[in-house]
């Protein structure tokens, strides 16, 4: 499910909690969403260690022409993404070309782009525009807060950055569609005990009542706990299982 999905099925487990009324309670719910999910991935390592995010042509830019200093900016090969992690551990980098009538191909293709330091991302403008192949599939480099890639994804392929670190996502009231749209690991069952993480902090917060906060918060910690022996004995995500030992391998690299 997406970050927006994930939203709405904590609002089904919340029932009438979903639909409190007063001022900034909502943004409020929303906010808790976020912190109850930052919660989960403190206290349970295998979500930390299955992060991903996922990239489409239209979520990508050009690099700014002030980036690039006195390098000539025309025409360039090149896209530019947000990637606003630290501290994170890069796993695999993975571009998706999906099979249609116009490529030719009958099933999709996998490549997998080469990692280069930010220092040297300006090399990523040298050699003109290159057809992207299994020889030569790409390079990636990342900088605070972004990445710069080339050759730029086409209309057809997809990038997906696997990465093993903290996942802080903004709430949804003030998420952009993209950001509502991003994929994540979190299912129903942390779906179910973010809704009680959210009531307990309702029930503290705006009810003042804490015998009920301390009753949802001892619900959510077993809830909580399932997870992490659930999450312990599933040790690879199905969404990891598309990213090989090849292109940048299993040692990754540390970003911030």
């Amino acid at each position: 499910m997406n970050w927006q999905e994930f939203n709405d099925q904590v609002r089904v487990f919340l029932i009438v909690d979903s639909e409190r009324k007063g001022r900034g309670v909502q943004e409020n719910i929303d906010s808790l969403i976020v912190a109850s999910v930052v919660d989960l991935q403190r206290y349970v390592p295998a979500i930390r260690q299955n992060q991903y995010k996922f990239y489409s042509k239209s979520s990508l830019v050009e690099p700014n022409p002030e980036d690039l200093s006195n390098v000539n900016s025309e025409d360039l090969d090149v896209h530019k993404g947000e990637f606003a992690m630290s501290n994170v551990r890069i796993k695999q980098v993975v571009v998706r070309r999906i099979a249609t009538d116009d490529n030719g191909q009958t099933i999709s293709r996998y490549f997998y782009p080469n990692s280069i330091p930010w220092e040297s991302r300006f090399t990523l403008i040298d050699g003109g525009i290159v057809e992207r192949t299994s020889n030569i599939p790409g390079r990636i480099t990342f900088g605070e807060n972004k990445f710069w890639t080339a050759p730029k994804l086409r209309d057809d392929e997809a990038m997906y950055i696997y990465f093993e670190g903290e996942f802080r996502p903004t709430p949804i009231y003030r998420a952009t569609d993209d950001e509502k749209n991003t994929p994540v690991i979190f299912d129903e069952m942390e779906a179910k005990a973010s809704a009680g993480y959210v009531k307990s902090h309702l029930a503290r917060d705006v009810d003042n009542d804490l015998a009920q906060y301390q009753a949802y918060m001892q619900m959510y910690q077993k809830e909580r706990a399932q997870i992490f022996i659930n999450r312990k004995e599933y040790q690879t995500s199905s969404i990891e299982q598309i990213a090989n030992s090849t292109g940048i391998g299993g040692g990754g690299f540390v970003i911030g």
